[in-house]
Formats: structure tokens, sequence, C-alpha cells
């Protein structure tokens, strides 16, 4: 794309800043969307295959949290929503490992690498992990944030016409949404370091205590690596809509001005 024939055409610096942040933000959703498609193949590799244990992911997870001494710590097969909403997890509030009911009955590699690894999550909230905790906290608003911000500006606007007669909710409105985005943006920045750290673990239990073997390792470690490049690019998505809805901002106050 030629940017200084826009700027030659009249585009200001704003509008070329935002065009060249929509490039990017397209750029980094395609290798998310490539990133998934290796997460995805490395599932069905991985589920092809049992552990070495024959032991399904329920019954590592179990065992593993009863032997690092987190008897207190639930397993449980993921309800319709928590599927949904947050596949396999660990809840904090709940002191439970979530697992899909393909992970936590199921004896494959894929299972195995997924119960370890929310295994792993649980120490770090024992351990009183601040990254993990704070993440866990707002993970619900990093799921829910972005999508609430244009519905909460919309009311604000209705509320200000039809009964304030001025902009004062819209203005609340916007401050509570882009709150809500900001909370959204610290669960994308967290997820990594978080979720890398337990990779490590899982993986570490998985060597000193003869959990995998090392061709099964390298398999999970494959699954890990295509997870961790999604959530790297997730961080960068975050920052780039960020940057792209500053800039919107920038060139609306522009325009009204």
């Amino acid at each position: 794309m030629n940017f200084a024939l826009l700027a030659s055409n009249g585009a200001d610096g704003l509008t070329i800043a935002y065009i060249i942040v929509s490039i990017m933000l397209g750029i980094a959703v395609v290798v998310a969307l490539i990133a998934q498609v290796a997460i995805i193949i490395g599932y069905w590799r991985g589920n092809r295959k049992n552990n070495s244990l024959e032991l399904t992911g329920g019954e590592i997870a179990r065992k593993v949290l009863d032997e690092k001494g987190m008897n207190d710590v639930k397993v449980k097969k993921c309800t319709f929503l928590r599927m949904i909403f947050f596949g396999n997890h660990y809840s904090i509030s709940k002191k439970t490992v979530y697992l899909r009911k393909y992970t936590i009955n199921k004896k494959s590699l894929t299972a195995t690498a997924m119960a370890l690894q929310k295994v792993a999550l649980a120490e770090q909230h024992r351990d009183g992990n601040k990254k993990m905790i704070v993440r866990s906290r707002l993970q619900g608003l990093g799921i829910f944030a972005p999508a609430l911000f244009i519905p909460f500006v919309i009311i604000g606007i209705l509320v200000d016409l039809l009964v304030v007669g001025s902009p004062l909710v819209t203005f609340i409105a916007i401050v509570l949404g882009l709150l809500f985005i900001v909370f959204g943006f610290i669960v994308t920045i967290l997820n990594y370091p978080v979720e890398k750290k337990a990779m490590k673990r899982a993986i570490q239990w998985m060597e000193e205590d003869g959990l995998a073997t090392a061709e099964e390792r390298e398999t999970i470690r494959k699954i890990y690596r295509s997870y961790l490049v999604e959530y790297a690019m997730q961080i960068v998505i975050a920052i780039l809509r960020l940057i792209q809805l500053i800039l919107k901002i920038l060139m609306s106050a522009k325009k009204s001005s």
C-alpha cells in the first residue's frame, strides 16, 4: 500500500496509522488462526495415542494432585457452560481441576498433557503465584469484557437521549467499557507467563516422575508450543485492538471538533 499517495490525497496521520494497525491486526489474526489449526492437529494426533501409563486424564490429575500434597483439590468433568467458555481449566474459587469429557475419560497423550498442565496451575495457586491468581480472578472479564464495550456505550447514549438529556451517562458508560477492556487486556497479557510456567512444570513432572516417555514428551511439547504461539498472538492482537480503539476515538474527536 502506498501511504505517501494516501497522504497526498488528503489522508491525515491518524487515518494512515489506523490503516497500518488494521493491516497488522489482520496479519496477527491469520497467524493466530494458523496456531489454532496446529493445536487442532496436535490434539488429534495426541488423541490417537494412548499414554504408556494407561491412565485417563482424570486419573493422572488425581494421582499427581495427591502425590504433590494437593489432596483438597478436586477433579471434575466440565459442565456444558464451563466447556464452552473455559474448556479444560483450574478454578481457584472452587479449588477444582475441570476437564472436558474426552480429557477426563481418555487415556490419550492429549488427555495427559491437558490434565498435568491444569494440575500445575493448581500448584501455582497453592504456592500463591500472584500472576496466576490475578489472571484467574479476572478471567471472566477477559472473556466477556471486549463484547461489553459497544452495548455499554449504546445503553449510555439511549439513557442520555431519553432520560437524562446530557452526555453524562454516555461518558460513564465509555469509562466503564474501557475499564472492562483494560481488565481483558491484563488477562491476555498474563495468560502467556502463567500457562508457560504450568507447561514447563508439567514436562518436569513427566520427566522426574516417569509420567511419560521421551517420545511422548516430545509429542506433548509440540502441543504446548502451539498453545504458546496462540497466547503470544493473542497479546499482539489485544495490543493492536487497543491501539485501534484509541485511534478511532481520536479520529471521532477530530471530526467533531
